[in-house]
């Protein structure tokens, strides 16, 4: 009763048609207030966005902003502005809110108004525009004596992007606008900034990143209003980003599951059930992680969607006889902007490409390792070189040499590096992979522990320690299900033979391969040469309707291309 008395007594006292709509509860908000009219559409759109449906949030945002009279308010474009870059940046229509975000910063007039869009405006920019339109806003926040705006800018102008700034830079801004966020006292700044920084430390693998992100996390757990939840959940999808990647799998689980509960709309769920799937797979949990994917890729195309196409494609290589590739090359699309799992991806990619068979498995890691070694990240790229570790030494030696002092010194990191310096170093790695296996095993990662073992069995000093260690490998790969390997390690002439042993999965009977044949790799290998049927015929000595055939084949198993797109793919230029 008490309620409904003061629900009236604000009715009686409040004239609609002129008092405008407080955005105090929006802590991430740089408008005020905002017009009574505007504030239901707000509601929508972030409603729509919720939902998932992102395009049509941000059409109506758009045409909202376009029907606004030349009197409005300079809070209700910020506003605008503010929700549009939160909707789109659920989906994929990032880009298309970059000549809209301009527009609302033209017609404003106050220079705290200017700035706010204008921080907004680079954070949805591309690398290389978005340090001078953060200078803009920059500029003015400082006119208008506004340090909470100059504290959030000083944050997004740390976060790593390929823009040609130092790391040493990032970090000292970063810490700069940290310290005037806590000044400040303003919870989602402080958030904010923390985060910005937790994220530069991570790039450069520095040891307090993890705190960084604790502080970030727990600075604003939750939150009603979409922007300032944005942070609050991005903030805790980094934290358990973070923690997967430095191999710290419990507590990554731990936040992904608590996020997963607070998340703010479906895409924000999504995502912490694709961090799942990643924990799972790592940690040899193949069907859990397989239903978390399936969750992640539930709904409109997305970065979770990526993410969990590529745990997909990992557990699908181990547990099919002929794994369809074009899941891994859909999800690449939806992760392009993310590196550390970009990297990862490509290192999925390169894997099920040796197991396919196909000419130049590995074609696409030097280009990765470049982009790596030309932001100075210590972070996320470690097992492209563990992978060319497995199948290229030579070149995986060329890339310690160069890139060696960049190399993460995270548990998980030091880990991989004990992996890539035992597989290059031959017979004299064998002490080497043992201590990578046990540092694995404690994360753990039993399927990468197996691996190893299978590895170093190879280098053994004796053939009854050899034996023993692929038994050790046998137990590991049954036990997580992981078929392709247990085969490798059955099929390995090696091994000593016992009534014991388990069968070949069924799985894996009768493939000789997971993608080409011989004659269809060395097709495929002049194929990529530009070579025509006539031509791979009269190399390989067979006949003209025979080598025809041959790439028929080869291009319905790389998804019925055509013969000069197949040439392309296996020249790495598509």
């Amino acid at each position: 009763m008490a309620g409904q008395t003061l629900r009236n007594q604000r009715r009686q006292s409040t004239p609609d048609t002129r008092r405008r709509v407080s955005s105090r509860s929006a802590l991430a908000s740089f408008a005020r207030s905002v017009s009574p009219a505007l504030a239901p559409i707000l509601r929508e759109a972030e409603a729509l966005g919720l939902r998932g449906d992102t395009r049509a949030g941000l059409d109506l945002l758009m045409t909202t902003a376009a029907s606004l009279p030349p009197s409005s308010p300079d809070d209700d474009c910020v506003a605008i502005g503010e929700l549009a870059v939160v909707v789109s940046a659920w989906g994929s229509e990032l880009i298309d809110a970059h000549p809209f975000l301009e527009s609302l910063a033209e017609r404003v007039e106050a220079p705290n108004a200017r700035g706010a869009l204008l921080f907004t405006r680079g954070r949805a920019g591309t690398a290389a525009e978005t340090p001078e339109i953060l200078q803009r806003a920059l500029a003015e926040f400082r006119l208008a004596g506004d340090i909470r705006g100059q504290a959030v800018t000083l944050g997004e102008l740390c976060w790593p992007r390929e823009d040609g700034l130092s790391g040493d830079y990032r970090v000292t801004v970063g810490r700069e606008g940290l310290a005037l966020a806590r000044r400040t006292g303003d919870t989602w700044a402080v958030a904010f900034c923390a985060g910005r920084l937790a994220g530069c430390e991570t790039y450069l693998d520095r040891p307090e990143a993890l705190e960084h992100w604790r502080e970030a996390a727990e600075a604003l757990p939750s939150s009603p209003d979409a922007a300032t939840a944005e942070i609050a959940s991005l903030n805790q999808f980094n934290w358990a980003h973070t923690a997967y990647g430095h191999g710290a799998y419990a507590l990554a689980s731990r936040v992904a599951r608590e996020g997963k509960l607070l998340a703010h709309g479906a895409t924000w769920a999504r995502k912490f059930a694709a961090v799942e799937a990643l924990v799972q797979w790592r940690t040899g949990d193949l069907d859990a992680a397989v239903a978390s994917a399936r969750v992640a890729r539930s709904g409109r195309p997305h970065m979770a969607t990526g993410m969990g196409g590529i745990v997909l494609a990992a557990v699908a290589l181990e547990r099919e006889g002929r794994p369809d590739p074009r899941i891994l090359d859909e999800s690449l699309r939806h992760i392009e902007f993310d590196e550390q799992m970009l990297w990862l991806g490509l290192t999925v990619r390169a894997t099920q490409r040796v197991a396919r068979q196909e000419p130049f498995p590995l074609r696409d890691l030097g280009q990765s390792l470049d982009q790596a070694r030309g932001m100075g990240v210590r972070f996320g790229w470690e097992d492209l070189v563990l992978v060319l570790a497995q199948h290229d030494p030579t070149e995986a030696r060329e890339v310690l040499r160069t890139m060696g002092d960049l190399w993460p010194v995270n548990p998980r990191g030091a880990a991989v590096r004990l992996a890539v310096d035992g597989l290059v170093s031959g017979a004299q790695g064998y002490d080497l992979l043992l201590e990578a296996a046990e540092r694995f095993a404690a994360l753990p990662e039993p399927v990468t522990v197996g691996q190893l073992l299978h590895a170093a069995a190879g280098v053994a000093p004796d053939a009854l320690t050899g034996n023993q260690l692929r038994r050790r490998a046998l137990e590991l790969f049954q036990t997580h299900g992981a078929e392709r390997s247990l085969a490798a390690v059955l099929r390995d002439r090696s091994l000593h033979r016992g009534r014991d042993l388990p069968m070949v999965p069924s799985s894996q009977r009768l493939v000789s391969t997971a993608g080409l044949t011989a004659r269809e790799r060395e097709v495929a290998t002049l194929a990529a040469q530009g070579l025509t049927a006539q031509e791979i015929a009269d190399h390989l000595h067979i006949s003209i309707g025979t080598a025809r055939n041959h790439v028929l084949r080869v291009r319905d198993k790389f998804g019925g291309v055509p013969k000069r797109k197949l040439a392309q793919i296996l020249a790495g230029d598509a």
